[in-house]
């Protein structure tokens, strides 16, 4: 991501490929490999800066709020396939970088969140399941965030 004022129009057009032709292009070609109806669903990733940015992120929180608002259309549009997004929080991965640096995080995470902790892989992926398996759940938000909307 880049600051506000070193964006030009060059990399937004760059940038804009998996905030919007990725998933516009997974909903326009996920249907032809999909069983029409409830059971099937598409879900996309977008991320807690949506609904709460952060000061020098608004790249990230652009990104995130119109995956929101192409969630959806794209249910509207590919109904009765299911369309939902899972927004998570802080989540500890190996993008945290090494051992130390992850430490060093993790201990950054105690005190800015809600619950004194990062998300696992395992407890963001239960959003996941959860949308594949609701057969009623279609344009809806699913929050794995530890509570970091509401603190």
């Amino acid at each position: 991501m880049k600051p506000l004022a070193e964006i030009t129009a060059e990399y937004l057009r760059d940038s804009g490929q998996f905030s919007l032709i990725a998933p516009m292009l997974i909903g326009k070609l996920g249907p032809k490999f999909l069983n029409p109806g409830p059971k099937s669903s598409l879900i996309l990733t977008s991320g807690r800066v949506a609904e709460r940015p952060v000061k020098g992120y608004t790249m990230g929180a652009h990104r995130a709020a119109g995956l929101y608002g192409m969630t959806r259309a794209l249910a509207l549009d590919l109904a009765p396939i299911r369309v939902n997004i899972v927004s998570p929080g802080a989540t500890e991965t190996e993008m945290w970088g090494d051992e130390a640096q992850r430490a060093a995080r993790r201990e950054m995470m105690k005190k800015l969140l809600l619950l004194g902790k990062a998300g696992t892989p395992e407890e963001v992926g239960e959003a996941y399941i959860y949308l594949m398996k609701d057969s009623n759940a279609t344009g809806t938000v699913v929050h794995s965030d530890g509570g970091s909307l509401i603190q």
